[in-house]
């Protein structure tokens, strides 16, 4: 009678992964599971960064090296390593000064210039402005007032700051050596504009040593006239001293001849020192010298699109994995067997697989998807749900034998679970093994198994409920193996309230003598409370949820209900997970 294949379509669910403790098999599933939302953020990125790196200029660099080698001798000690390194850092700041800067664009004409009259920096420009910032400490830069500057001007300063952003100034490892870098969108300008703001620089520090000589000559003028006088007057005692009559008092004498002398040797050390500053004045030597000049640049150094491409690739895998983790620990969905464990405290006992949905076409209009026999053909949609109900079916007949439970009740969560689904299959497998079944259609809000398997006139459960003959001739016309109870004709009072209140013509003890196995499909947990009527009169009963649809709530509300009344639970069951994955369990 049940030989044919019936099938039933159900919603399609999203697909879920069985979980295992192994955890790269986990992990593996856990990205099969969310590869498009990792690609999406993958692809999202490396368009983005595709978009930078076509719609931004190329950029070149060039480099010229000074060596920085102070003429001012000094002291040797402890003191040396950090004070040449003091003095290094000073000069780095003074080629970033806006003196230097103002040479530069004076030389070059960059007040003309497209590339620096934009209203806006580069975003690279800033990065490279705020890095030399923080690397800088926050120094103020070292400026020396020109004359014919307007500091005022606007457009000048602006230029000042995009040139800096487009300047980077480092010391060479722990050396002398100051290494001037520039970029411009031309290759050819931005080796100009590293050998002028070196040359600037040097230009600079002549200026500077001059104007200190001049300084220095001025006063050391000043000085040596003083130290003149000085002498001729000391000079001018000594003669009268001798003169005046008494050139006995030697000592008098002596002391008069050693206050000139000192007077002279002073007056001879600052003449030989302002004689220095006015050399320095007319031929001043700057610290600072070429090591190597920059020179044309052949290939471009921003933006480096091999570089960008594979950061984009890296940010877009590591948003879509972080995203993916929240959202799977954000989300109260049934999508794993081991979280079902753990949210519960109630053990998944098996997982069954999305069935394929192929209508039985000898069947009647509503159908249920049925398991197939092992010596007839399993389509590759079917696959994985013939097996996965086989494992269930195997660990129900284990759990039947430990716990003595042969009167078992499949209840859905919500009407979507496909409750009538396992308990069909688990019907048509037990009896299939040999053992006597009985499938008892008790959901009176949805009558499935009535509807698809039974006559109008049969006699049905309620009937049995109320009459104690009906269940006699039930029980005569008993099929071999496998035999359906439908839920019978009701109208205020459900099966599950006449089989709450215990005022039955039979009882399930009756039941269980004369079969191996009872199956009770039970109303869905939200709409009917027949199901928690119902619980307590079986030996245990099997949660039905179906995968990505179920919430987690809604599942602890019906473990909560079912435990309220003692009901003994067996374990749930995770249906409708994907068959390709199902299968690489």
């Amino acid at each position: 009678m049940y030989n044919q294949p019936i099938t039933l379509a159900y919603p399609t669910s999203t697909e879920t992964v069985r979980e295992k403790p192994l955890q790269i098999s986990r992990l593996i599933r856990f990205l099969f599971d969310n590869w498009m939302l990792i690609a999406g953020c993958t692809v999202f990125f490396s368009l983005i960064m595709l978009l930078y790196v076509i719609i931004t200029p190329a950029t070149y660099v060039a480099s010229v090296q000074l060596l920085f080698s102070p003429q001012t001798v000094q002291a040797e000690g402890s003191q040396r390593p950090s004070l040449d390194e003091a003095l290094v850092e000073g000069e780095l700041e003074i080629v970033k000064s806006s003196d230097v800067l103002r040479g530069v664009i004076r030389e070059m004409n960059l007040d003309e210039d497209p590339e620096f009259t934009a209203r806006r920096a580069s975003v690279s420009s800033g990065l490279r402005s705020l890095a030399s910032a923080i690397s800088s400490g926050g120094t103020p830069e070292v400026k020396v007032e020109k004359t014919g500057f307007n500091l005022d001007d606007p457009t000048e300063n602006y230029i000042i700051s995009a040139l800096r952003g487009q300047l980077w100034v480092r010391q060479v490892g722990q050396s002398n050596v100051m290494e001037i870098t520039a970029s411009s969108i031309d290759p050819k300008k931005s080796a100009q504009l590293a050998n002028a703001i070196a040359e600037q620089y040097i230009a600079h520090d002549v200026l500077m040593k001059s104007q200190s000589a001049q300084q220095a000559s001025e006063w050391l003028e000043q000085r040596v006239a003083t130290l003149r006088e000085e002498v001729f007057t000391a000079d001018r005692a000594v003669v009268q001293f001798q003169s005046s009559g008494n050139p006995g008092d030697q000592f008098k004498l002596s002391e008069l001849k050693s206050v000139a002398d000192t007077y002279r040797r002073l007056y001879e050390t600052y003449l030989l020192n302002w004689t220095e500053a006015k050399q320095k004045i007319s031929y001043p030597v700057s610290d600072a010298m070429f090591v190597s000049r920059a020179i044309v640049p052949v290939s471009k150094s921003q933006p480096k699109r091999v570089l960008l491409m594979a950061f984009a690739v890296v940010l877009g895998l590591s948003t879509g994995l972080i995203v993916a983790i929240i959202r799977h620990f954000a989300s109260r969905v049934v999508t794993s067997m081991d979280r079902i464990t753990v949210e519960t405290a109630v053990p998944c006992i098996g997982a069954v697989a999305l069935a394929g949905g192929k209508p039985n076409q000898n069947g009647p209009i509503l159908s249920l998807p049925r398991v197939q026999g092992l010596g007839q053909e399993n389509a590759a949609w079917n696959r994985g749900f013939n097996r996965d109900l086989r494992n269930l079916k195997a660990t129900v007949t284990g759990m039947r034998r430990s716990r003595k439970a042969n009167l078992i009740g499949v209840v859905g969560v919500d009407s979507k679970a496909g409750a009538t689904t396992i308990a069909y299959n688990l019907a048509i497998l037990a009896s299939s093994s040999g053992s006597k079944t009985l499938l008892i259609d008790a959901s009176a809000a949805n009558p499935t198994l009535s509807r698809t398997f039974t006559a109008e006139q049969s006699i049905g459960l309620m009937e049995m409920l109320d009459d104690r003959q009906a269940y006699i001739d039930f029980m005569s016309r008993v099929e071999r193996r496998l035999t359906i109870l439908p839920v019978g004709a009701f109208q205020d009072v459900t099966p599950g309230e006449r089989i709450g209140s215990e005022r039955i013509a039979f009882s399930f003890a009756d039941l269980k003598d004369r079969f191996d196995l009872i199956l009770v499909d039970l109303p869905s947990m939200p709409g009917s409370s027949d199901a928690k009527a119902v619980a307590p009169h079986l030996d245990g009963s099997i949660i039905v949820v179906r995968s990505g649809q179920t919430p987690f709530d809604a599942l602890d509300r019906a473990v909560d209900a079912l435990r309220e009344v003692n009901a003994e639970l067996l374990g749930i069951v995770l249906n409708a997970t994907s068959s390709r994955k199902t299968g690489r369990r």
